[in-house]
């Protein structure tokens, strides 16, 4: 810092900084009526509060203060709408209601820090008693909303990167073997969907048979099937208020792809055809023209009680069931994860392993008895 005199009598107090973009050297100064000790120290203060704001501004942008958090929730979401599939964006646009629920919607974002959320966080898992995937999905929104904010200079910094959520230890579920259903588990849940109807039975059977996300088998149409092959290059959206459609992409990059399907899965889509033969959709019932999802794990829950069976009971165990099925024919892992739809996928990797494990522990017992 150094000091010029001005012919009124006062004095400016100058510092030089470098602009980081153009190596160039700039200077900032203030004016102060006295050259004292106290005049200084406040000066070089002033002067370093003017590089500081100068830098920030080079490095972040001019930060626009006073934006409410319902105000950037109403700009991002739109923009969200056209990058992501229908469906994720119904399901980030859920996610902020319940946020906008538990935070008042005219809280300033500059203020929402990350032990702020963290403690939110921590009240939905451990208060509410959500669940750690429904918290995680929540967390993943709010991060890419966030991202937004500081890339249009509402934020200097996404306050979810520092977040550290202390999630809920969950045991049981997690087994490789509660993933899927065992053969005495399979047939009494069938035998129910049945007796509850056959557009149920047969969508069940359906997706043990070919191992489909539900959205995959539900979005299926007569001109997917060429003979005993099923061309899987969609999966079926439903929003709130809206009537179903396919929408022509798959849950990954991997999921577009032809499957062979098993002759009782032919006869399967057979019956579906000749009773609803001007359906859009080859699965339906005769209230809708597709299966819902609510509707059809809700008949799955029912038959997990009446049978006691303690695991998970939903529509995907009929995938994961499938996987394990043809694990224990001897099928590489690499083949099932691209029948599938799965080129890296945790869940096939550990039901692969525990089948075929206990498959080896199986051949042991019994190599006393050659």
């Amino acid at each position: 810092m150094w000091i010029e005199n001005l012919p009124d009598g006062r004095f400016k107090f100058r510092e030089r900084y470098k602009d980081p973009l153009t190596g160039k050297s700039f200077k900032v100064s203030v004016t102060v009526a006295k050259n004292t000790t106290h005049t200084r120290k406040e000066a070089q203060i002033k002067l370093d509060k003017k590089i500081t704001e100068i830098l920030e501004s080079i490095q972040y942008g001019k930060i626009k203060h006073g934006i409410h958090l319902k105000e950037l929730k109403d700009e991002w979401l739109p923009t969200y709408k056209l990058e992501v599939r229908a469906n994720t964006y119904s399901n980030a646009e859920s996610r902020l209601r319940r946020v906008m629920r538990d935070i008042k919607p005219d809280t300033l974002i500059e203020k929402i820090t990350p032990n702020y959320l963290t403690n939110y966080f921590n009240n939905l898992l451990y208060k509410q008693n959500l669940k750690n995937g429904t918290v995680s999905h929540i967390k993943q929104t709010l991060n890419v909303m966030f991202d937004y904010a500081v890339v249009h200079d509402y934020l200097k910094e996404n306050p979810i990167q520092k977040v550290k959520i202390r999630y809920r230890k969950e045991d049981g579920s997690a087994k490789p073997r509660d993933k899927f259903l065992e053969d005495d588990e399979l047939k009494k849940i069938l035998e129910f969907e049945y007796q509850a109807g056959n557009p149920y039975g047969r969508f069940c059977e359906f997706l043990y048979l070919t191992g489909l996300r539900y959205g995959e088998a539900a979005a299926l149409t007569l001109k997917d099937i060429r003979g005993n092959k099923a061309t899987i290059s969609g999966t079926l959206i439903k929003l709130p208020k809206q009537p179903a459609y396919k929408q022509n992409s798959t849950k990954t990059q991997a999921g577009t792809r032809t499957i062979t399907l098993p002759k009782r899965a032919i006869k399967i889509l057979k019956d579906q055809e000749q009773e609803f033969p001007n359906n859009e959709f080859l699965f339906c019932t005769k209230q809708k023209n597709f299966i819902p999802e609510v509707t059809l794990n809700h008949q799955l829950r029912r038959a997990k009680k009446k049978f006691d069976i303690d695991k998970k009971v939903d529509c995907h165990i009929f995938r994961h069931t499938h996987v394990s099925k043809l694990a224990e024919l001897g099928i590489p892992l690499y083949v099932i994860q691209n029948h599938v739809g799965h080129a890296d996928d945790q869940t096939t990797r550990l039901i692969y392993l525990h089948v075929t494990k206990k498959a080896q522990q199986k051949l042991d017992s019994q190599l006393d008895k050659l």
